[in-house]
């Protein structure tokens, strides 16, 4: 511990909980905490704290104030951006027909479709999916406009993030939607907010972004915007109403803290500021590297509607001899202990650092903390010799154990020296197979797609000619968040493969 943490004592909750907290180096992401919240939100926070509100008298105040902000018809604060996408959708699906609203999520003989571009497919759909409806994923215009006309279609969403690389855009969308009545949601909960929501100018009804992250607002935040009904109607089938989103409470705290984010955001707020203060970061990171050879540093443009700029790093492997999950880990175990993102990695020897949630003072820290860590390990990158591998290639029956239950997989392997490929199929997760055997050791990575995203299986062992043993970290991505993180958000068990007969 160091001395200003043995300062603070218990009077810090994280230590006081035995966790060392984080120089966060990975913009916004959810599972580190999103981003800290500005002095005037917790002072907000804090005050609404101290006194009892109705809750809908709450929301209807708010949501004017919030279309005043931003220019939309409404708004409406949520539990999170997943939360509004799955209300959204329930207002889409239910309205605020009673007798409709609480059958969800059983939505037989109701419009209960969701029309998608193969290409916006993401993680978070499953927020739509748990409302009752089925995702119908179209090719081109002409799929699109078929399954319009199949009809029973609660909305068509669109992912702000590849809406620019979509074959049909969403002005196209808009023309084939309205004369049916059939609202469009834009899922920009990543994004940068704007007045007014370009998404709401070029035609969108709905659109979600996040309050935790860029506002920084109380992290539990979301933001649904747009017609002033489908708003409502989301509201209506929330917390407090006993209906499909009475678990997703949100806050009187929540509803106040997200106001006074938008407060800050479109009033007082100096975008100049902030961006030099991210270059003025960015470059005291490269330049703490300048010294070290075989390392290159580059600046990121923005991306999307994202304006913060990232420092791509890069390496020489065979001068350094570590790995960018290598790198990470050095950083997690050192003090200070600094967060480096996973999913931003383009390759295995290099990383971006995004400068967004960096404190004052902090890059230094990083760029002093990253060069330590290449010295040590050009150091350590010493040749060392490999014992041969064992030949685990043929049939296996892979039993796998969960925290509560198993599958058994039937798997078929091919090796070509220690690298490993193949195939495995069990009922509910079937995919390809790919991985390595050092000597006894083996580690195999097991993918499918699901729905929106890929599964994964990290399984590590022991391994003989006729039986291998070990334990498997669960987790699921898709194309853009495939990190370390993700791969391993669903916990871990245990497995156990025999040669059948």
């Amino acid at each position: 511990m160091t001395t200003e943490a043995a300062a603070k004592g218990n009077s810090d909750p994280y230590l006081a909980l035995g966790l060392r907290p984080f120089i966060n180096c990975c913009s916004v992401r959810t599972i580190h905490g999103g981003s800290l919240m500005l002095p005037s939100v917790r002072a907000a926070v804090a005050a609404a704290s101290q006194r009892f509100v109705n809750l809908d008298e709450l929301m209807e105040a708010a949501g004017a104030r919030i279309a005043e902000l931003t220019g939309a018809e409404w708004g409406m604060v949520t539990c999170g951006s997943a939360a509004a996408l799955a209300l959204a959708t329930a207002g889409c699906v239910a309205g605020n027909d009673p007798a409709a609203m609480l059958r969800l999520p059983f939505t037989d003989g109701m419009a209960n479709r969701v029309l998608i571009m193969r290409g916006h497919r993401f993680a978070y759909d499953q927020a739509i999916r748990m409302a009752g409806t089925h995702m119908v994923e179209c090719d081109d215009e002409a799929a699109l406009v078929a399954a319009l006309e199949a009809g029973n279609v609660a909305m068509i969403c669109v992912l702000g993030k590849t809406e620019d690389k979509s074959p049909v855009r969403l002005e196209r969308i808009v023309e084939l939607a309205r004369p049916q009545n059939v609202p469009i949601l834009v899922d920009a909960a990543s994004e940068l907010i704007e007045k007014p929501s370009p998404w709401l100018t070029r035609g969108a009804d709905l659109v979600v972004y996040s309050g935790g992250k860029f506002l920084r607002g109380p992290q539990t935040s979301g933001l649904l915007l747009g017609k002033k009904a489908l708003v409502k109607a989301a509201w209506h089938n929330a917390s407090p109403h006993h209906a499909f989103g009475r678990p997703m409470k949100v806050s009187k705290e929540d509803v106040i803290g997200l106001v006074a984010a938008l407060e800050y955001w479109f009033g007082e707020r100096d975008s100049a500021a902030e961006e030099q203060r991210w270059s003025d970061d960015l470059a005291t990171i490269a330049k703490a590297l300048q010294g070290l050879d075989g390392i290159e540093t580059t600046v990121v443009a923005p991306r999307w509607t994202v304006r913060v700029p990232s420092l791509m790093i890069s390496w020489d492997e065979t001068r350094y001899g570590i790995t960018n999950e290598g790198l990470r880990q050095r950083l997690l175990d050192g003090e200070p202990r600094i967060m480096l993102d996973d999913m931003a990695s383009v390759t295995t020897n290099s990383l971006r650092i995004e400068p967004f949630n960096l404190q004052p003072g902090e890059a230094r820290m990083v760029g002093l903390a990253i060069s330590r860590a290449f010295q040590s390990a050009a150091r350590l990158a010493q040749p060392h010799a490999v014992a041969p591998a064992l030949d685990v290639s043929g049939e296996w029956e892979l039993d796998v154990r969960f925290l509560k239950g198993g599958r058994r997989h039937r798997v078929t392997l091919e090796q070509q020296g220690t690298d490993v490929t193949g195939r495995q199929e069990s009922n509910g997760f079937s995919g390809g197979v790919q991985g390595q055997v050092s000597a006894s050791v083996v580690r195999l990575i097991f993918d499918g797609e699901h729905e929106g995203s890929t599964i994964f299986y990290t399984l590590e062992g022991e391994a003989a000619p006729s039986r291998m043993t070990g334990t498997v970290l669960f987790g699921a991505a898709n194309g853009t968040n495939r990190g370390v993180l993700n791969l391993r958000q669903h916990g871990s068990g245990t497995w156990e493969a025999r040669r059948p007969g």
